[in-house]
C-alpha cells in the first residue's frame, strides 16, 4: 500500500520530494501490513474452501469473484474508509461524513476495476500466489484509493 501512495503523492498529486507526506505514507503501509494483508490471506484460504474444486476454473474463478465482491469488498472498502483517515488524525464524525459523501462512487470505481482482476486471479492463478497478484494490481488501486481517503476538504 505504501507504494500507491508514494505514486500518488509524487505522480498525482504532484507533490514535490520537499512536500512529500513520508509519515502518511509510513501510515499508509502500516495499514496494508498490519490489516489488508493478513486479512486477504485469510480471505482467500476460507473463499477457496467455499467454492466447489470440480469444476472449470473459469466457472469456478466467477464464483468467487462474485462471492468476494459482494460479501468482502464492500465492508472492506468501507473499513479502509474509515481506517485510513482515522489514522491521520481525522474526527469521527467528520471521517463518517466522508463516508456518507464519497464511499458509493469509491465502490463504483472499486468495480469498474476488481471484478476483472478478481476473475484472472481466482480462475489462473494458484492460491499461493492470490495475494500477490492482488497486491500488484492493488498498486494502481492504492494509488487512487491513498489520493480519495487522504484528501483534503
Amino acid at each position: 500500500m505504501g507504494a500507491g501512495d508514494v505514486i500518488a503523492q509524487l505522480a498525482v498529486e504532484k507533490k514535490s520530494y520537499k512536500d512529500y507526506n513520508m509519515e502518511r505514507t509510513a501510515k499508509f503501509s502500516a495499514i496494508g501490513f498490519c490489516f489488508v494483508g493478513p486479512a486477504l490471506r485469510r480471505w482467500y484460504i476460507k473463499l477457496d474452501t467455499l467454492v466447489v474444486k470440480e469444476q472449470p476454473a473459469f466457472h469456478r474463478g466467477i464464483k468467487k469473484m462474485v462471492i468476494d465482491q459482494t460479501c468482502v469488498a464492500p465492508p472492506f472498502t468501507l473499513i479502509l474508509s474509515y481506517l485510513v483517515p482515522f489514522v491521520n488524525g481525522k474526527k469521527h464524525e467528520e471521517i463518517v461524513q466522508s463516508i456518507r459523501d464519497g464511499y458509493v462512487d469509491l465502490m463504483k470505481r472499486s468495480y469498474t476495476l476488481w471484478p476483472l482482476a478478481q476473475v484472472v486471479n481466482f480462475s489462473l492463478l494458484p492460491i499461493q500466489y492470490q495475494v500477490l497478484f492482488v497486491q500488484l494490481i492493488a498498486l494502481i488501486w492504492n494509488c487512487y484509493l491513498s489520493m480519495v481517503l487522504n484528501k483534503e476538504k
